[in-house]
This record gives C-alpha cells, sequence and structure tokens, in this order.
C-alpha cells in the first residue's frame, strides 16, 4: 500500500538557478530514495527569470535562487510559505578565458586592455551578473568595459560561451567553472569588492506539498548536503550571513 501511495504523490516541483543544477540533481536523487518518493522534477534558468515564472503564477512548491533579490520581490508580493526562507551555501565569483586562450595572466583590473574585447556576464535577471557589476565598478571600470559586455541569460550560458571561445573573457561562479570543461580560471573576486554570495531556498505559499516541499529544502541544510555542495565547487557561507533568518 506505501508503494500505491509513493506512485501516486506527485513529484515536487522545483525552480533552481542554473547554477546548482549537478549538486541539486544529486541531492535530489538522495532524498527521493530516503523518502520512497519519485524525485523532484526541475526547472532550471536564471534566478531573475524563475522569479517572474513564480510571480505569474507558474506551480512552483520550491524556489532555489542563487542571490537574494529574486526572492525579496516574492516575499515582499506574498508568495513564500513564511518562516522557510533561508541561506543555503555561498560560491565565489572568478573571472575565467577559454583553456585554449593564449591569455595566460589576466586580472580584473585589466579587462579595460585593449588585449580584451568581448566580455560575458550575466544580464540583469542574473544574480552573477549583479555580483560582476559591483565587482567591475569596485575596481572602476564600469565606464570602460560597458562597451565590451556581452549579457546573457544565466551563469551557465556565460560559462558555455567562454567554453566555446565565443568570447574572450567570462565572469562567473567558481562552481560553474569547475563543472563545465574547456574554461580556465585566471582570477578570483576579492570578497570586499561585491555583496557576499547567497544562495536561498523557501517554499512557496502556493505549493500543493508545503510539508514535503519543507522537508526536501531540510534536505538541503544537512551536513552531508553541504559537503555535497562543497565538492562541486561552491563555498561555505560568508560568515556575516550564515546567521542571517528571514
Amino acid at each position: 500500500m506505501g508503494a500505491v501511495r509513493a506512485a501516486s504523490t506527485p513529484p515536487l516541483l522545483v525552480s533552481a538557478a542554473a547554477s546548482l543544477t549537478e549538486p541539486i540533481q544529486a541531492l535530489a536523487q538522495s532524498f527521493a530514495r530516503q523518502k520512497g518518493a519519485e524525485t523532484p522534477r526541475f526547472n532550471f534558468a536564471a534566478s531573475g527569470v524563475l522569479q517572474q515564472q513564480i510571480q505569474q503564477g507558474a506551480p512552483v512548491d520550491v524556489f532555489l535562487s542563487a542571490g537574494p533579490r529574486p526572492m525579496d520581490a516574492l516575499q515582499k508580493a506574498g508568495l513564500l510559505l513564511a518562516g522557510t526562507r533561508r541561506n543555503l551555501i555561498g560560491n565565489q565569483l572568478v573571472l575565467v578565458v577559454p583553456s585554449q586562450s593564449p591569455i595566460r595572466s589576466l586580472s580584473f583590473s585589466g579587462l579595460g586592455s585593449k588585449a580584451i574585447g568581448r566580455i560575458a556576464i550575466g544580464d540583469r535577471t542574473v544574480p552573477a551578473g549583479d555580483y560582476a557589476r559591483q565587482t567591475l565598478a569596485s575596481y572602476k571600470l564600469t565606464a570602460a568595459v560597458e562597451p565590451k559586455l556581452v549579457p546573457l541569460g544565466s551563469v551557465r550560458a556565460v560559462a558555455n560561451a567562454v567554453a566555446a571561445g565565443n568570447v574572450d573573457a567570462g565572469i562567473v561562479y567558481r562552481s560553474d567553472a569547475l563543472q563545465v570543461a574547456g574554461l580556465r580560471i585566471v582570477a578570483a573576486a576579492p570578497p570586499a569588492s561585491h555583496a557576499p554570495i547567497r544562495y536561498q531556498g523557501a517554499v512557496l505559499k502556493a505549493s500543493r506539498q508545503p510539508a514535503r516541499a519543507r522537508a526536501f529544502l531540510d534536505s538541503l541544510s544537512t551536513p552531508a548536503a553541504h559537503q555535497v555542495f562543497l565538492r562541486h565547487g561552491f563555498s561555505p557561507l560568508p560568515a556575516s550571513s550564515a546567521l542571517e533568518s528571514h
């Protein structure tokens, strides 16, 4: 009877930042095995795009964002289940070039150089793009590099564009740089150059399975899940954000 009940329960619907693809899929499979349930179904995209889909009525149980801004918007709209929003993991912002690039040495401060033509960056819907623009501003490079920027719809799209050699450089998360073949990390953004990178999760108020959605979100905050995130190139939460609550 238990197997029949599990089979009749629809899978959780999870909207997650594209940069979470590999670790979240691995953690979801583990969650499903432990609960004897179907593996959650995922919609991976830029966090801002997912936020807009949810606001337009997309049926979502859990939202996993690469930054607080999309989550802030949903909270302000009253769409989050109270008490479920939390910080999950951190990341690091890095500068990458194609692995076959003749560029052997490059820093963020060197992005204004004539030797660098096109620079891929997340567009305004992508938290990694926000952090990248903050870093460029900290180096006083905003005006110098603006004509070179190639805005793309997700941080994974940025990584793929660099790996394909379509641009000279790109700004991505370290986790993406490690997951996408054909990239070489040449510099890491100083933590003080941008706001703390905080991946956040929450259950949606409209979830038809709030208890299971809470359980899945809880499973992403365990020590075992933390180790999976770290193996995929993510970072511990910045000390300033690890204790935040919403």
